[in-house]
C-alpha cells in the first residue's frame, strides 16, 4: 500500500494539471480583487461608471462609502469558496489525475502486476483527496493577501481568524467529499471529454435541480434535499455564527459522501475490465 501511495504522490508532483489548477484558482483571486478595486475607483470618481463592465448603484456613489468598506474580508473568501467555481476546477483536476492512467495504459499495468484491486483505488483516491488541500489552502493563502494589501490589517481583527478557521475547515471537507465523487465518475466513464463534462456538470446542475426542484417538491415538509448535497451546502455555508449542531451536520453530510464515493469506486473498480 505505502508503494502504491508513493507512486501516486510521484504522479501528483509531475502532474501539470495540478499546478494549472493552483494557477487558476490564484488567477481568479486576483481578477476578483482587480474587480473590487475598480468598482472602488468608480466609487472615488476615477473612472466612469461601467468601465470594464462593472456597474456601481447610484446609491453606493451618492454616499461616499468606499467599496472596500461595504464589504468584509470573510465575505471575499466566501465569494472564491462558497460556490461552484472551485468545484469545477477540482472535477477537472480529478477528472484528468484519474483518466489520464486509463488514457496512458499506465493503470492496466499497475493493475496486471497482481495488486489488490482495492488498494489501486483508494491509494489514488487519498492521493486526489490530499492534493485538495494544497489547492484550497494556497487559493485562501492568496485571498488572504490580497485582502491584507487592499483591505489593510484591520480586517484580520475581532473574530476573524476563530470564523476563518471554521468556515475552511467545513469547506476543506466538503471540496475533498465533492473530489472522491468526481473520482467515481471518472473511474466510470474513463474519458477525458466525458469525465471532464460530467464532473462540472454534477458540480453545478444537482444545485438547480435541487433548489428549484427538489426543494420546492419538500416545501411544506421541514426537509431541504440541497442541504445534503456538498456542493449546494458549501454555497450556502454560513462566514460567521457558526453552531455545534450545523458543523457537525455539515461533517455528516461530508463524510456520508466521501464514503459513499469510495465504496461505490472500489466496489465498481473491483469488478470492471481494465483496458
Amino acid at each position: 500500500m505505502m508503494s502504491l501511495l508513493s507512486a501516486e504522490g510521484y504522479k501528483l508532483i509531475r502532474s501539470k494539471s495540478f499546478y494549472i489548477c493552483i494557477a487558476v484558482v490564484i488567477g481568479v483571486v486576483a481578477l476578483l480583487y482587480g474587480m473590487l478595486d475598480l468598482a472602488d475607483r468608480i466609487d472615488r470618481g476615477e473612472f466612469e461608471n461601467g468601465t470594464a463592465g462593472i456597474v456601481v448603484s447610484e446609491e453606493t456613489e451618492e454616499d461616499g462609502t468606499s467599496t472596500w468598506e461595504e464589504i468584509s474580508l470573510m465575505e471575499i473568501v466566501g465569494q472564491i469558496f462558497s460556490g461552484d467555481f472551485l468545484p469545477c476546477v477540482l472535477a477537472v483536476f480529478v477528472s484528468i489525475f484519474v483518466v489520464g492512467e486509463y488514457a496512458s495504459g499506465m493503470m492496466k499495468n499497475v493493475a496486471g502486476k497482481g495488486r489488490e484491486r482495492w488498494k489501486i483505488f483508494l491509494s489514488k483516491l487519498i492521493v486526489a483527496e490530499l492534493a485538495v488541500i494544497p489547492i484550497v489552502l494556497i487559493g485562501l493563502a492568496a485571498t488572504l493577501l490580497g485582502g491584507l494589501v487592499f483591505k489593510g490589517s484591520g480586517s484580520f481583527t475581532g473574530d476573524f481568524w476563530k470564523n476563518l478557521t471554521v468556515f475552511v475547515g467545513l469547506q476543506l471537507l466538503l471540496e475533498m467529499a465533492f473530489a472522491a465523487v468526481c473520482m467515481l465518475t471518472s473511474d466510470l466513464v474513463r474519458n477525458y471529454a466525458a469525465g471532464i463534462s460530467l464532473g462540472i456538470g454534477i458540480a453545478a446542475f444537482p444545485v438547480i435541480l435541487m433548489e428549484g426542484l427538489m426543494d420546492r417538491l419538500f416545501y411544506n415538509s421541514g426537509f431541504t434535499p440541497s442541504a445534503y448535497w456538498v456542493v449546494t451546502r458549501s454555497i450556502h455555508c454560513p462566514y460567521e455564527g457558526f453552531t455545534a449542531g450545523y458543523v457537525m451536520e455539515t461533517i455528516f453530510v461530508a463524510g456520508g459522501w466521501l464514503l459513499l464515493a469510495a465504496g461505490l469506486g472500489i466496489w465498481h473498480f473491483s469488478r470492471a475490465d481494465i483496458s
